[in-house]
């Protein structure tokens, strides 16, 4: 059953099940709460386990949103409240894949609630800023990050063709030469080759989803400079236990030393592993490596 958690502007859809310690997942881009429902059935019986649809996505739409609705603090804040509102206090461990890692660890830093261990998995702690991304082109364009500085724009590409966007976006990436590839929007996202494996996800259930377009959770990577803005008033070294999670296949988050030395001086408890052969959808191929960390 969806429960939804009134907040001030929006419902923050989310499910809770069982008894025991507390885990809480977080989603990134593009995927939804029941990303998660693999390795949530096989913890319900063993911990409670809370999954959040998380704000701007369809199950916890804004209704006249603006772009700045979805920085970091209100990002933060939305998971902050759940917290309390369900008292996710028992030995909490808070996980993250892709941006739900980015609003863990600033949950994390900002020391409102208590968490005793994150689990962050193909993502990282904060995004640079958008010019880092602006000197970037590829063949068939600027860096997707760049592109997703005006929402509204990239929503009109990829919702075009929704199922081509979904099989672009979850295809099995193989081990590459990172200094070659395409991170274009056009290439990442448009691109997918009916000959080319993609990950074991409902792609039909996920193009009903998103069937009223992807402008609000697009609009989370237009507030990344909004975003450093506002974490440097919050941003510290903080000593909860991390363990970063990484796939040696990743073509979007790349785990190389400059990468490592970051996430470990970001904290004093952090472990970084490279699952092998893993690609940025970890947790679909590798849902022992995750719930190891878990447990």
């Amino acid at each position: 059953m969806i429960n939804k958690l009134q907040l001030d502007d929006f419902e923050l859809s989310y499910t809770s099940e069982g008894e025991g310690r507390d885990v809480l997942f977080l989603h990134g881009f593009p995927s939804n709460m029941f990303f998660w429902d693999d390795i949530k059935n096989d913890l319900k019986d063993k911990l409670r386990v809370t999954v959040v649809e998380q704000r701007g996505y369809p199950l916890s739409s804004i209704q006249n949103s603006i772009v700045s609705d979805f920085n970091i603090e209100n990002l933060s804040l939305d998971i902050e409240n759940l917290i309390n509102k369900l008292n996710l206090s028992n030995n909490l461990t808070v996980v993250g894949h892709d941006w739900g890692s980015i609003v863990a660890w600033s949950i994390a830093c900002r020391g409102n609630v208590k968490i005793d261990k994150l689990v962050s998995i193909c993502g990282g702690t904060e995004f640079p800023s958008s010019n880092i991304y602006d000197n970037l082109k590829f063949n068939k364009g600027h860096h997707y990050i760049s592109s997703f500085q005006n929402p509204e724009e990239a929503n009109k590409i990829l919702s075009a063709n929704l199922d081509l966007f979904f099989r672009s976006a979850y295809r099995v990436t193989p081990k590459i030469d990172y200094q070659l590839i395409d991170l274009s929007l056009n290439n990442l996202f448009t691109t997918h080759n009916l000959d080319s494996k993609i990950h074991n996800i409902d792609i039909d259930s996920l193009i009903k989803h998103f069937k009223k377009g992807m402008t609000q959770s697009i609009s989370w990577y237009s507030n990344i400079d909004y975003n450093l803005e506002l974490s440097s008033q919050w941003r510290r070294v903080h000593d909860i236990e991390v363990t970063f999670l990484f796939g040696e296949n990743d073509a979007a988050v790349k785990l190389n030393e400059k990468m490592i030395n970051r996430l470990n001086s970001s904290g004093k408890n952090v472990k970084v592993k490279e699952i092998k052969n893993a690609d940025h959808w970890l947790p679909l191929t590798h849902k022992e490596s995750v719930i190891r960390e878990i447990i």
